[in-house]
């Protein structure tokens, strides 16, 4: 019984010892860019992103992980704002003083990372272009952090294997397009930028070979890179292109039957986790997307390996406050509702192209069925209609979306209030036909648009499909 005993506290103490923090999209911007100034100030006024306590938030995130004391953290990417070298050079200085407390750090670039023509520098009310790095800069820089000597490198790309700790082989995945960046800062006629995400079909073989080498010497994986693999709301793959990877489902089960069955992702800035099944239901592969270190919820994952049950527990832990912002959590907070104006103005553009076109013959429909009609003539307007009605609950369903397990929200009470917004927006545009048009949404238009938001407050995928799925986005348990 002692021995027993001594053998189970041993196993929890190797257990314990062998955690794993994930993060993603730091987005750091070095303080040698930025000089205080309008310049940063409107920067900073139009993005969520907190570029300017990039640094000071990157600071703190060591400070915690080093408390930690994990083996090994995992950078999925979009480690600097714009590529810029002084940014990444910074980057590795902090990675640097993990190394020195014998934490090992493992990197993967983002869009944001290599040959990017918007590496800028603040300088008081300017912006002005500054040095950014090739993808062949970018691995000398990070030849500690996976790009050394110990690792297997993809000839295709910046993808690479490495095993950190014995019977642990981890496959970082290079998903960008920079190589088709264009710089006029390097002889090229424009700039070009490329945010969307591929793997290579040479790649695409190489990763499949590094895992099924792995698989049969019985060893654990772990797969890694910046875009999606799998969509993490039903049609993110139309919606947001940009977003997940082009030929996601050959890939993801290509992926699947090579043994990848975890895998961490970033790039969207949500923190969210989805599972993909294969037809038979029989196999199926875990994404975890961990939302930017540098935007409310300012979230991180902490892995703990099992190696007996060949698992990771995975729990999710959030940056509360840095040296220079105590209040770091409530103004990331803020910023995400103080975005709504902007992120229905994203939309409001969107709906305006597809059905601009249509207004006119939309307005002569409603006239004719008599009665005042107030249609929106510009996208402006069309913002402003919809800022009037739904500002709140879009500011309610962004932070429901950034801090994951929306379901866990008042979903219901979000839907009602999103329905009786649109009610009041149909009121104002016809209100002498508003009874016949809020039946007609409810009984021809609702039912269309309602498992698409049904699989993005109660955190479905594949909504109605045999293989429909629930995965925790905070607290989860994947298997290797």
């Amino acid at each position: 019984m002692i021995l027993s005993t001594l053998l189970a506290l041993e196993s929890t103490a190797r257990n314990t010892g062998e955690r794993i923090v994930v993060v993603s999209d730091n987005h750091l911007l070095s303080p040698e860019l930025i000089t205080a100034g309008s310049a940063i100030e409107r920067a900073q006024a139009s993005d969520l992103k907190m570029m300017v306590q990039s640094d000071d938030i990157m600071s703190a995130l060591t400070d915690s992980i080093i408390n930690i004391k994990p083996t090994l953290v995992l950078f999925t990417g979009d480690l600097t704002h714009n590529g810029e070298r002084l940014s990444h050079e910074r980057m590795a200085e902090h990675l640097g003083r993990m190394a020195e407390q014998g934490i090992r750090a493992l990197v993967i670039p983002g869009n944001h990372d290599c040959n990017n023509p918007g590496a800028k520098r603040f300088d008081g009310d300017k912006t002005l272009p500054t040095a950014t790095v090739t993808r062949e800069e970018f691995a000398q820089i990070y030849c500690d952090y996976g790009y050394g000597k110990d690792s297997r490198r993809d000839p295709a790309s910046l993808s690479y294997c490495c095993e950190p700790s014995k019977g642990l082989v981890i496959i970082a995945i290079d998903s960008n397009m920079d190589e088709l960046n264009t710089l006029t800062s390097r002889g090229d006629s424009t700039n070009n930028y490329y945010s969307s995400g591929r793997i290579k079909p040479e790649t695409l073989q190489w990763v499949i070979d590094q895992a099924s080498s792995a698989r049969q010497q019985g060893k654990l994986v772990i797969a890694m890179m910046h875009h999606h693999l799998i969509p993490h709301f039903d049609k993110e793959d139309r919606l947001l292109t940009n977003y997940i990877i082009s030929q996601h489902k050959d890939v993801a089960r290509q992926l699947m039957e090579a043994g990848v069955h975890t895998i961490f992702t970033g790039h969207l800035h949500v923190t969210d986790a989805a599972t993909l099944y294969n037809d038979e239901g029989t196999d199926s592969i875990v994404e975890v997307a961990t939302g930017s270190a540098i935007c409310y919820p300012f979230a991180l994952r902490i892995a703990t390996l099992d190696r007996q049950h060949r698992s990771l527990d995975i729990a999710t832990r959030w940056l509360t406050s840095t040296n220079s912002c105590p209040s770091l959590r409530e103004m990331g907070r803020q910023r995400i509702i103080k975005s709504t104006p902007g992120v229905t103005a994203l939309l409001s553009g969107k709906a305006w192209n597809k059905l601009g076109g249509h207004m006119g013959q939309l307005k002569a429909m409603l006239e004719a069925g008599g009665g005042k009609v107030n249609l929106p003539e510009t996208p402006q307007q069309a913002t402003q209609l919809a800022l009037r009605h739904l500002k709140e609950v879009l500011s309610r369903t962004l932070l429901a979306v950034v801090e994951g397990n929306e379901q866990e929200k008042d979903v219901d009470d979000i839907i009602e209030q999103g329905k009786q917004g649109i009610h009041a927006m149909i009121e104002e545009i016809a209100p002498d036909q508003a009874d016949n048009l809020w039946e007609f949404f409810q009984s021809s238009a609702y039912p269309q648009l309602d498992p698409l938001v049904r699989s993005i407050l109660e955190d479905r995928n594949a909504v109605g499909s045999p293989t429909e799925s629930h995965t925790d986005d905070l607290r989860l348990t994947v298997r290797l």
